[in-house]
């Protein structure tokens, strides 16, 4: 390349991984010293690579800059970041792009930048990196060669059948007659995915399985990251269950034990399909209205909308709370397609109340005016019930009040009996999926410390959707004025 400046010329040969340079070339090229897992995960050279990671561990750096060093160091080189979510399969690229931006070290490598239909980086040595959702069976993920591609937050795809796709692609020579990497690799919080479990531990020395010349794993905590302080970890532990901050940041797989959801249950009404649905839709030009998928960096999604089908009946539950996600009292938000089997979640809201109720309200107003449910109803229990009222006081709210303390042994069963007949499906969503996945009935007080807020509002859900047969309570009545909707209070008939 004529635009090799003489630095380039000394630190890309000794960034080629044979030559053990890479944290010299990151520290040139980013301004960033790679950690002892960071620089080990980028050295690797085996096909198979797993990396579990706790939350703020550096992943998402290390990956970053470990492709950037490849494209640049190697001509014809060919990556791809992908995930299940287009936000996550993105992560990397903005990160990298902050490193790219004004930076005179930098900026001159690189040909050209796109955004559409999926974000990806030309360099000038004739490499490029794409960043793009999978897909359902990583159906998005076809026509290309890459040498090398990651497989973030893979422990969500739970069935794992977009690794033998993805596989497929590393392949082929480059134009320059050299061999592709063909290097897979897998970096996620662990979950309870029994592919991921499986393909983890052959890469372990010691462990009976083990094939350590095609595999090769890693496991870092948040407690490696030494560029974080004694406080901010104490500030994450903060927002975590012991349980949950086993998984989240300390690496190790989930136990759950005896849940009430079996997990197979749970994989049967999770649905990719909807998640690529709406990818589609907002990747469209134009985008289709109607849409929206918020992706916390940490969380996962907090918000997944759909339009509403005219012809379409919808029920609305939503738990009133003042905390923030992922901890316990969050509140939440789900509304239904409720003609259609199986049952569709088509809005889902993880509120941050950040000490309010407002939030909630505004969010469960939003899905009433959207959706127009049949009926809709907000667990009305205790000190909640207040919220009850203020919402038929200030919002013009009417809603069916349903007592979680008298009511709930009923609502998980009919939640259970509508999971384990697959009558409703969701996408793929990190908290949703961890709450059903590690609930167990509450007799102790352990379990208690557990959140539980998106659970509850899906047995709330279970429990109006029982009443809908009734033709009566299908129907809705609006009395419009002065752009205000005003809805009839539905009456649902007590069981014998």
């Amino acid at each position: 390349m004529s635009t090799l400046t003489d630095a380039d010329r000394q630190i890309l040969p000794v960034a080629i991984r044979s030559h053990g340079g890479f944290h010299l070339a990151s520290e040139w090229y980013c301004n960033w010293t790679p950690l002892a897992d960071q620089w080990a995960f980028h050295q690797i050279d085996i096909p198979n690579v797993t990396w579990l990671g706790g939350i703020a561990c550096g992943k998402t750096s290390g990956v970053a800059r470990s492709y950037l060093i490849d494209c640049l160091s190697i001509p014809y080189f060919r990556a791809l970041n992908t995930s299940v979510t287009s936000v996550q399969a993105e992560l990397v690229f903005e990160m990298v792009m902050s490193d790219i931006e004004g930076n005179p070290r930098l900026e001159h490598l690189i040909e050209d930048i796109s955004l559409r239909p999926y974000p990806s980086i030309k360099f000038k040595n004739f490499s490029e990196w794409d960043f793009r959702t999978a897909g359902k069976d990583a159906r998005f993920i076809r026509g290309k060669e890459y040498d090398r591609l990651n497989y973030d937050e893979a422990g969500l795809d739970y069935e794992g059948l977009s690794l033998k796709t993805l596989r497929g692609r590393l392949r082929g020579k480059r134009p320059d007659q050299t061999i592709r990497m063909a290097r897979m690799d897998v970096t996620t919080s662990p979950t309870d995915a029994p592919w991921l479990r499986e393909r983890f531990y052959k890469g372990v020395k010691g462990r009976m399985g083990a094939q350590l010349d095609i595999y090769r794993s890693l496991r870092t905590t948040i407690y490696q990251n030494t560029h974080l302080t004694q406080q901010q970890i104490a500030l994450m532990e903060a927002d975590y269950t012991e349980e949950m901050a086993d998984v989240e940041l300390r690496a190790l797989f989930p136990d759950y034990g005896m849940t009430t959801f079996p997990r197979g249950h749970v994989d049967a009404c999770t649905e990719m399909d909807l998640n690529d649905t709406a990818e589609v839709a907002l990747r469209g030009d134009p985008p289709r209205p109607g849409y929206r998928v918020d992706d916390h960096h940490r969380y996962g999604i907090v918000h997944f909308e759909v339009p509403r089908n005219p012809t379409g009946t919808y029920v609305a539950f939503g738990d009133p709370g003042t905390g923030d996600p992922p901890k316990r009292n969050a509140p939440c938000v789900i509304v239904v397609r409720s003609d259609i089997k199986p049952m569709e979640v088509v809005y889902f809201d993880w509120i941050f109340g950040h000490g309010s109720y407002m939030p909630f309200l505004r969010s469960f107003k939003y899905a009433l005016d959207t959706y127009y449910p049949a009926i809709q109803g907000i667990d009305s229990t205790g000190t909640q019930k207040a919220i009850e009222e203020l919402a038929f006081e200030n919002e013009g709210i009417l809603v069916n009040g349903i007592n979680f303390q008298r009511d709930k042994e009923a609502m998980i069963n009919a939640l259970s009996i509508m999971i384990t007949t697959h009558g409703i499906k969701w996408p793929v969503i990190k908290g949703l999926l961890s709450q059903v996945r590690q609930y167990r009935r509450e007799d102790d007080k352990v379990s208690n410390r557990q959140p539980q807020d998106i659970v509850m509002t899906l047995a709330g859900i279970a429990h109006l959707c029982r009443f809908l047969p009734d033709e009566v309570n299908r129907e809705v009545k609006y009395q419009r004025g002065h752009d205000r909707r005003v809805r009839t209070r539905h009456n649902v008939p007590r069981r014998r």
